[in-house]
């Protein structure tokens, strides 16, 4: 996505998708609760709105990361000395080795060209800790998804620019995560559904064997 898109995005990004997100992240914060004291790692952060609500529920080592410029300036509002961020490429940061205890990734896959999408998981397991835990968010379009829903985000989608669009489409074409995820790197542990059955929250070990 173009520098400009993300521009046109950040301003729409959480007025927009407010209601829609707003009992994901809280599950979010409830589903990591044991990690509080943990170093977690928010991967494309956008606007950092995630963070900022785990921050206010008592996490303390939290890092956001985001090569836009535009989602970082909206990020680094009204800061907060428990969130740290960073304006790298997701695929190629500058983190060491095994340094996360959790790294989140949340409805930035899809908007990625695969090379991308790839380059990002690599990078997420490279900088994961061997008995880390992989969050992503992000679309499931199964056969028992909503037909409403589906075409509801197809239109959000489809607002936030010709190049986005165009990678969502090939996200669900090559069936989501399902064509992304090797069980050699990453255990699927647990599954939760939301938005008609057109949103997953993925939670995956690092695979050790």
């Amino acid at each position: 996505m173009s520098e400009k898109e993300y521009d046109f995005v950040s301003k729409i990004y959480d007025p927009l998708l407010f209601v829609f997100l707003y009992p994901i992240r809280k599950k979010l914060i409830q589903e990591l609760k044991s990690f509080q004291d943990k170093k977690i790692l928010d991967l494309c952060c956008g606007t950092g709105d995630q963070l900022k609500r785990m921050a206010k529920k008592g996490f303390e080592n939290l890092h956001g990361l985001d090569i836009s410029e535009a989602m970082l300036k909206l990020a680094r509002k009204k800061p907060d000395p428990n969130i740290h961020f960073y304006q790298e490429d997701a695929g190629n940061t500058r983190f060491e080795a095994e340094s996360f205890d959790t790294i989140m990734i949340s409805f930035a896959i899809h908007e990625k060209e695969r090379e991308v999408q790839e380059k990002m998981l690599f990078e997420a397991e490279r900088v994961l800790k061997k008995d880390g835990l992989l969050v992503i968010v992000d679309y499931q379009m199964e056969q028992k998804t909503n037909g409403v829903a589906k075409k509801l985000i197809g239109l959000i989608e489809w607002i936030a620019g010709k190049t986005h669009y165009a990678n969502y489409k090939n996200y669900v074409k090559n069936k989501g995560l399902d064509s992304l995820i090797q069980t050699e790197r990453f255990v699927l542990q647990k599954k939760l559904s939301y938005g008609l059955g057109s949103v997953g929250i993925f939670f995956y070990k690092k695979n050790q064997s």
